[in-house]
Parts: C-alpha cells; sequence; structure tokens
C-alpha cells in the first residue's frame, strides 16, 4: 500500500449529514464517546479507509485473525425532522506524522463532501491534569455564528486559546476552507487516563445539540469503575511512601541483649 485508500463498501443516500469525528486523542475521550453514540444509534458501517501512514503492524482480533488497522466510516438517518442524518469517522489509529494528518483528513473530508455535509463536530480531550468529578465540555469553532448555540446547550470558551493537535483541529481548519462550518467539543480531562466520565459530559452536550436521546448508563459505569481503580492505586502508592519514609532520629527500632 503506497497511498490512504478509502473503500465505500455500499451506497447510501444521506440528506446533508452532519459529520462526527471521534478518532484516538486524550484520554481517548473523543473516540469513545462518538463510539458509544454510534452503538446505540446501531449505526452501519459503509466505508474503511486505509493507509501506510498508520503503524506498521495488524490487530490481532479476539479469534486470532489478523486485520490491518483502519479508520471506518457509519452513518445514521434522522428518525424525525429535528434531527440530521449523521456520519461518523472513527478508528485505530490519527496520522503519525504533518503530513499525514493533512491526508488523512483530506479523505475524510472528501467523503464528507460526497453527501453534502455542511457542518462538523470533532470531539476530543482537553487536558488539566486532574480527573474532575464533573467535566466541563469546552469549544472552539471555525465560524462565530456557533458560539450562541454552543453556551446555550452548556459549552464554555473560557480556557480555549492554545491549539488543537490532529485531526480535531485539521477537521476544523481544512472544513472552513471548503465552506463546512465546524465545532470542536473538549471534555476536561486527565490527559494520561482513559475517561469515560469526560466523554459521558461530551455526549450530553453533542446529544443536545442533535436533538437526540441516548443511554449513558455505560459510560457512566465505566467511570465509576476507572475512579475506583485511581484510588486503589492512590491509597496503594500512600502506603508505599510510608514505608519508605526514614523513621526520625531517636525513633528507630530498639533492640534488649
Amino acid at each position: 500500500m503506497m497511498e490512504t485508500e478509502v473503500i465505500i463498501e455500499r451506497e447510501i443516500r444521506l440528506d446533508k449529514p452532519i459529520l462526527i469525528e471521534g478518532l484516538p486523542g486524550l484520554g481517548l475521550v473523543g473516540k469513545i464517546a462518538a463510539e458509544h453514540m454510534l452503538t446505540e444509534l446501531n449505526a452501519e458501517r459503509f466505508g474503511t479507509l486505509y493507509s501506510p501512514h498508520f503503524p506498521p503492524q495488524v490487530i490481532i482480533e479476539d479469534d486470532g485473525v489478523v486485520r490491518m488497522m483502519r479508520n471506518e466510516f457509519y452513518y445514521w438517518t434522522a428518525e424525525n425532522e429535528n434531527q440530521h442524518d449523521l456520519i461518523f469517522i472513527v478508528g485505530d489509529h490519527q496520522g503519525q506524522t504533518p503530513d499525514s494528518h493533512y491526508e488523512l483528513v483530506g479523505k475524510i473530508l472528501d467523503v464528507s463532501q460526497m453527501y453534502n455535509t455542511k457542518m462538523i463536530y470533532t470531539l476530543g480531550g482537553y487536558g488539566t491534569g486532574r480527573l474532575p468529578r464533573h467535566p466541563k465540555v469546552f469549544g472552539a469553532v471555525n465560524d462565530k455564528s456557533l458560539i450562541k448555540p454552543l453556551k446555550e446547550a452548556g459549552v464554555s470558551f473560557e480556557k480555549t486559546g492554545g491549539a488543537i493537535v490532529g485531526a480535531a483541529g485539521l477537521l476544523l481548519g481544512q472544513g472552513k476552507l471548503r465552506g463546512i462550518k465546524g465545532a470542536c467539543l473538549m471534555g476536561e480531562t486527565h490527559g494520561q487516563i482513559i475517561d469515560a466520565r469526560s466523554a459521558k459530559a461530551v455526549l450530553e452536550i453533542l446529544c443536545k445539540l442533535l436533538n437526540l436521546s441516548i443511554d449513558l448508563t455505560k459510560l457512566e459505569k465505566k467511570a465509576k469503575e476507572t475512579e475506583k481503580m485511581l484510588e486503589k492505586a492512590m491509597k496503594a502508592e500512600q502506603q508505599q511512601q510510608q514505608i519508605m519514609k526514614p523513621l526520625p532520629i531517636g525513633e528507630g527500632p530498639t533492640y534488649i541483649r
């Protein structure tokens, strides 16, 4: 394989769908959120993206059979008039170099424009070095007209200076050049921990914006499991620190001979 390839596996018809990106990133927030959403909506796969820019490895499935690393396109059709058709892009990996990020995002936008996409939501994490019980969702947009409805849905714009690395940012930047509006929803997260609670916070906002109702019980359960594991790890670390703490002079063990 010498170049990135998209295989459209089934012909579909969509009415100006919204693109939702949930590729791996900080805390896996976007990946968890998008994959939970498409599972709950019973979205169906219609295309696959393969690329030499993914790591040089294969994935071993549960049955022992290997497959190439890939990103996948799914679709869902609106059930009533106040909803939108949706396209999801999820998968194993993002690009590994600046050039590859641009190429992969270009391919994703090419597919989106095949179906006349006019809006993009990218999902990700906003690293703060802590794991809050009630994560905020921060926003960034490529068109000022999107700020008001996002604020009304609960998105904060108070700390969004800086940069958005990878597909979550480039889809907004390159999308704007192609006339597609876009917003990035970033859940507050530690940054080095898989964060289901932050993903849940992002999905709560996204569902408001899309007039959707999906079950978030499984995400809440995963979040509680993660918090319990962290609490155990912190207690173990504190106990280890106590064991290693030197005793004050004169308070060491005494011996009777």
